[in-house]
């Protein structure tokens, strides 16, 4: 049979960073939230029937870029769908079903996604065998996209858990849904096998066979890719590796083409999956966990090799992954060859060749939008042992050596009897240097310095230097501010709490990066704030009773506009008496560091008020100097509560 580029539209759940999941078990799954939620029965959002045979005639249009899965346009948030519980504690817990009938599953995209400290976030199936989660904090992306999926079946159930000093600060945006359709492009018919997991052809070898002894190293850079196109979702295979400088930079090799399978790829929302394998040589009857990393950029293709290189938003060093060597020269020591990939999105495999590897003299016409590759521009190899499969696409082809000498393009097989005709692989010699511009070939990014290496081993990439951030937030007048948001921005994003003595940490930001830090609270600006005040602030303005400090100062400047008149006490007015919910000009409260000086202390105005942020530029050690003064607004005799 021809190798068919299939868009294997098959879900999967799903981080700069990994897609961190803290495991556990969704709070309606346990005894003690029964109470709390008996009663409360939650009706899902139900969306359309795909039209099934409208979509079976639109992929007969597109000849190689089969689906078996549909996007279908969503809008589910937690302001329009679920139901929300409040609980003892004073934590809350949202709950939402996404229904759309007789889908084989459903993958869930959201265009919002941000959770506060201490929440997770749970997506299982109607039966709750299938269960992802907990999704946290650390789970969030710069890009605030997020994927889950597949669920089998045709509910998906979503549940967050708030705590209650964070009550009402998670959004989630679902504007996505994804409905698999296609049993037969799924290659059996049990909704089992929507994720991948188990669909690949029995002859496959798994990674731990006897034939993967020698490759324990290398498989632990292979990854499966799950692509997200405007039309849908396919596999891919790929691996990390290797440059010239020794560095973590999370480069993956894999094929062209495999951005082609579909419409418009969405790279921020492209999932790398590590580590998904069997135990031993058998399949398992339960699928693994997989170490996901989701978000890359593509940094360099070419048609005429087939070649895609893309460097991922991030990799933790907890996840192993090692980064494979290469060989660039044109003739590598091809005497036999060996790749590992996952068919199909399936378990890791590994498919070996005992014979020379030659040049296929001939042009490749791949047909369609795949095009033709040019004549000696490819490997051609006939396993021995293993298989292949649509998702094999894009794994690397290893020489003796183990190192990398090309990336699947494509091949002939017939599935009957698992026979492998021929498969063809770009050449890694010619996809190093014959690219006109860096964005078309190798040798820019895998030799960042120019040092003209034929070869590179691979290696573990060193643990990057990892730093604290740290500080402090008081009142003007001394108290510390306890349970007060602080964001981090720059080169990395998260947000804290201060803890009871005002104090915030941020751990493990890497070496070099570009920080911003920012207190936030805007809430109760009627905290500390009465008629009193209002003749403060008179007898100041009077020059009665001129403040004793810059910081009432500043306090007092209702509308913001850096004087302080009647026009202030208009405003904190109407605030008292409740005709404004809040300042319209200010916030509550603001903030500045605490290095913060003033030339004229009797008029803090006369220079520009400093940003209410702290910069850390090219952090290169511990930084515990993120120390913050906070402001109330309006507050002119120090009576606001600083936890409030």
């Amino acid at each position: 049979m021809r190798y068919r580029f299939t868009l294997l539209i098959v879900l999967i759940t799903f981080s700069l960073q990994a897609q961190r999941s803290e495991g556990g078990l969704p709070g309606s799954f346990l005894p003690e939230f029964q109470a709390a939620i008996a009663g409360k029965p939650v009706e899902p959002v139900v969306l359309p029937k795909l039209d099934v045979a409208r979509a079976f005639e639109e992929d007969s249009r597109t000849p190689g870029q089969n689906r078996f899965a549909a996007p279908m346009t969503a809008d589910i948030s937690m302001e329009n769908a679920g139901v929300w519980t409040d609980l003892p504690d004073g934590s809350r817990l949202w709950r939402c079903g996404v229904q759309a009938a007789d889908a084989l599953g459903l993958a869930l995209l959201f265009d919002q996604f941000k959770l506060p400290p201490g929440a997770q976030f749970f997506v299982y199936s109607a039966d709750k065998q299938w269960v992802r989660g907990a999704y946290t904090e650390g789970s969030i992306l710069p890009s605030g996209k997020f994927l889950v999926g597949i669920v089998p079946g045709e509910t998906a159930w979503l549940e967050c858990s708030e705590p209650a000093a964070v009550r009402g600060q998670s959004r989630l945006h679902i504007n996505r849904v994804d409905y698999a359709y296609d049993r037969n492009a799924m290659v059996d018919a049990q909704v089992a096998g929507v994720t991948g997991f188990g669909t690949a052809e029995p002859c496959h070898l798994n990674i731990n066979c006897p034939q993967g002894a020698n490759w324990q190293t290398e498989k632990r850079g292979i990854s499966r890719i799950l692509m997200v196109f405007s039309n849908g979702l396919g596999w891919c295979s790929g691996t990390t590796i290797a440059n010239t400088s020794g560095t973590p930079e999370p480069y993956v090799l894999s094929a062209n083409h495999c951005q082609l399978i579909g419409e418009n790829p969405d790279f921020d929302m492209w999932r790398f999956d590590f580590g998904y394998e069997s135990a031993d040589c058998s399949n398992p009857a339960t699928e693994p966990v997989e170490k996901s990393v989701l978000g890359c950029e593509r940094v360099a293709f070419r048609d005429e090799t087939d070649f895609m290189l893309l460097r991922m938003t991030a990799l933790p060093t907890n996840f192993n992954v090692y980064f494979n060597g290469w060989n660039r020269n044109a003739n590598p020591g091809l005497t036999g060859s060996t790749f590992i990939h996952h068919p199909v999105g399936d378990l890791k495999k590994i498919s070996v060749d005992q014979h020379a590897a030659t040049v296929f003299a001939q042009q490749i016409n791949w047909g369609g939008v795949f095009g033709i590759s040019p004549a000696n521009s490819h490997w051609i190899v006939i396993p021995d042992e293993g298989y292949f499969q649509p998702g094999s696409s894009g794994s690397p082809l290893f020489n003796p050596a183990k190192l990398i000498v090309g990336q699947l393009h494509g091949g002939n097989a017939t599935p009957a009897n698992c026979t492998v005709q021929n498969t063809y692989w770009g050449r890694f010699d010619l996809s190093w240097n014959q690219g006109t511009t860096a964005a078309s070939r190798l040798r820019d990014w895998l030799d960042p310095t120019n040092t003209g290496a034929t070869t590179q081993n691979g290696y573990i990439p060193p643990a990057p230097m990892l730093f604290t951030v740290s500080g402090n937030v008081q009142t003007h007048w001394g108290q510390p501010m306890p349970n007060l948001k602080v964001q981090l921005s720059g080169s990395a994003t998260a947000a804290t709490q201060t803890d009871a003595s005002g104090n915030y940490t941020f751990a493990n930001l890497p070496a070099g990066s570009n920080l911003t830090i920012t207190p936030i609270r805007d809430t109760l600006d009627a905290n500390g704030v009465t008629s009193f005040d209002l003749v403060l602030i008179s007898k100041h303005i009077l020059g009665l009773d001129p403040f004793d400090s810059p910081w009432k100062i500043i306090a007092v400047d209702a509308n913001k506009n850096n004087l302080v008149t009647t026009f202030d006490i208009v405003e904190t007015r109407k605030m008292i008496l409740g005709l404004y919910p809040g300042f319209p000009d200010n916030t509550s409260w603001r903030f500045f560091p605490s290095t913060t000086t003033f030339s004229d202390p009797a008029n803090p105005f006369i220079t520009p008020l400093p940003a209410g942020s702290i910069t850390v530029s090219n952090l290169q050690a511990n930084f515990t100097d993120g120390n913050f003064v906070g402001v109330k607004i309006g507050d002119a005799n120090n009576g606001a509560n600083p936890g409030e």
